[in-house]
């Protein structure tokens, strides 16, 4: 058993007892055994305290391990502390985190505070207090009672001593634990070690939530970083796609890796699938042109863009002009090509077509002057000569010459009258007509002379076909002027043939390549002249429709430009098909009333 036993001087201590009996010479003893256990009792008494302390360690891990808010976190803590450890604690203490200037501790929780001490303990600067010496100093402040060393204080503050506990990470002072201990109390070593483990558990913990709020800032940044480069992307993407020149990125294979929509509209002339993306551009526009348009020539600015003719898949010839520089990446590394590029087939067109406006203008000025003046001195030659032959008797023999210059007279003023047609056509008075009634119209004019040739006349109109918007009777000359050309070319026996249909989306391809003015908000006509006569050549045709250029043995050459300059006055076009190898076919585009159109706008 054990008891509590006196020295001999006088103090006690704990000792475990024995008693045996015993007999000496049949005189029955007890014999007493008295062992000191005081260092049993302290080792005891020490590994209960350190089973406690590692409790209070191990549950502070397990808090660390929770996903709650880290001031609940520290709260827990710090209440774990203060009802777990084996030391003499008043109910009251704190953890303090250095703030970001490191010259100074912020409260971030706390235990038994009142508003004044909270407010006082706020902020506590490097060096103040038990709480300031013991983070400059990096070591722990014990007292054991309100010393002169103790700046924050309060009204009516209990007596109390402290152990303030610095968190120390190397040479890094991250924090505080301020804990309250009863007043006298003796510090021990085996409390300085369970508080030295203590905040080294709160190192580790504090380090990781600022490595948490680092990578959770970090995050935030990529995500910003992010949306603005996305956004950055989006805007770029959608300047590059709403110009209205092809662009295309290229890798170093020659695949086409990216592209706007206008490079895939311009190239859908050419691929046999709306989809380019993947492909070779020689899969595309052929490997010649590929070749032509991936040879970049660097980053000089003064580089001037290149042309290229191709030919699209419906078998028309179309111009690219197009600029190539290198792609390279935040190395300057080569990892491809950029290639802009446009379909300059209409501008060519229409720069063909105001040249040979300009030249007409000005051959047109040249006959109108010429014309007004030959005309006046032909009147008064024509005047003289009719006086002449009136005064002549009736068997003279100059009779015949004035006669024929009476006729040569007439005949150049027939000339004339041409002239003034093509240098000042009629303002057209348009209104709705139907192009069969047209040809009906000048039927009866040339019956004669298609009989007398034996040329049969074949027509073919589209039912239901959409009238025009056009002067009735300069489209009647028109027609006039295009069945007598053709009558002209075809030999005794041979056929014309007119036909008119609506312009299909199927046809507008092949029209274009000749006409790009076609607009695809548009409704047309389309009126076919054709002829089984010889032909043109290639040379004629460009020159057709120029002032007296001619391949007759007599005519003026001003038919066809007569022609030309009236369909332009009522918005429409002719040319020449130039896919037929034998005889002609004049083309004529005229644009078609919508229904339920004015037919006057």
């Amino acid at each position: 058993m054990a008891k509590t036993v006196f020295h001999k001087a006088g103090h006690g201590f704990p000792a475990e007892i024995y008693i045996a009996p015993a007999e000496v010479d049949g005189t029955p003893l007890y014999i007493l055994f008295a062992r000191d256990i005081s260092p049993r009792l302290r080792q005891e008494e020490k590994n209960r305290r350190s089973y406690q302390n590692q409790g209070v360690t191990n549950a502070i891990l397990r808090i660390s391990l929770e996903e709650i808010p880290f001031e609940v976190m520290l709260d827990r803590i710090l209440d774990t502390i203060l009802n777990g450890i084996t030391i003499q604690l008043l109910p009251r203490g704190a953890i303090f985190l250095v703030d970001e200037s490191k010259s100074a501790l912020n409260l971030a929780v706390h235990k038994g505070f009142n508003p004044n001490l909270e407010a006082r303990c706020s902020k506590v600067q490097f060096g103040c207090c038990h709480c300031g010496r013991a983070a400059s100093a990096g070591v722990i402040q014990h007292v054991n009672c309100i010393d002169n060393r103790h700046d924050n204080r309060v009204q009516d503050m209990p007596p109390h001593g402290h152990y303030c506990v610095p968190i120390v990470s190397g040479k890094e002072v991250l924090g505080v634990i301020a804990l309250y201990i009863k007043e006298n109390h003796e510090s021990r070593p085996e409390e300085e070690d369970i508080l030295l483990a203590i905040a080294n558990i709160l190192v580790g913990i504090i380090k990781r939530r600022k490595i948490e709020e680092q990578r959770a800032a970090l995050i935030e940044s990529f995500k910003a970083i992010i949306t603005d480069l996305m956004d950055e992307k989006t805007f770029t993407e959608s300047i590059i796609q709403s110009i209205r020149v092809g662009l295309m990125v290229l890798d170093h294979e020659g695949r086409i890796i990216t592209s706007n929509n206008a490079a895939k509209t311009i190239l859908n002339h050419f691929a046999y699938s709306f989809s380019i993306a993947g492909r070779r551009l020689s899969e595309v526009v052929g490997m010649a042109v590929a070749e032509a348009m991936t040879t970049a020539p660097g980053f000089a600015t003064t580089h001037k863009p290149s042309q290229v003719l191709v030919k699209a898949r419906k078998g028309e010839e179309r111009i690219l002009e197009y600029s190539t520089v290198f792609r390279v990446d935040s190395l300057g590394n080569k990892v491809g090509l950029i290639v802009s590029f446009n379909d300059i087939t209409e501008l060519r067109h229409f720069q063909r077509e105001m040249e040979k406006m300009n030249r007409l203008s000005t051959v047109a000025e040249i006959a109108s002057a010429v014309a007004h003046e030959v005309r006046n001195p032909l009147a008064g030659i024509r005047t003289m000569s009719q006086s002449i032959e009136e005064n002549l008797a009736k068997n003279d023999e100059n009779r015949e010459y004035t006669r024929r210059i009476i006729k040569q007279v007439d005949r150049l003023n027939e000339l004339l009258t041409e002239f003034f047609t093509y240098a000042k056509p009629g303002k057209p008075k348009k209104r709705n007509i139907s192009l069969s009634e047209i040809s009906q119209e000048i039927k009866p004019l040339i019956k004669v002379k298609l009989g007398n040739l034996g040329i049969t006349l074949h027509e073919e109109y589209e039912v239901d076909l959409p009238n025009i918007l056009a002067d009735p009777n300069q489209i009647q000359q028109v027609f006039l002027n295009l069945m007598l050309n053709s009558i002209d070319a075809v030999s005794p026996g041979g056929e014309i043939e007119i036909s008119a249909r609506t312009l299909k989306q199927e046809m507008r391809e092949s029209i274009y390549s000749s006409y790009p003015g076609i607009r695809d908000d548009r409704k047309y006509v389309v009126v076919y002249f054709s002829d089984n006569g010889p032909g043109m050549s290639e040379e004629v045709r460009e020159k057709a429709f120029e002032p007296f250029f001619t391949t007759k043995h007599s005519g003026s050459g001003l038919g066809l430009s007569i022609v030309y300059r009236i369909l332009l006055e009522n918005n429409a076009a002719i040319f020449i098909d130039t896919a037929k190898s034998d005889g002609t076919t004049f083309i004529l585009i005229f644009e078609a009333i919508e229904h339920g159109q004015s037919p006057y706008s």
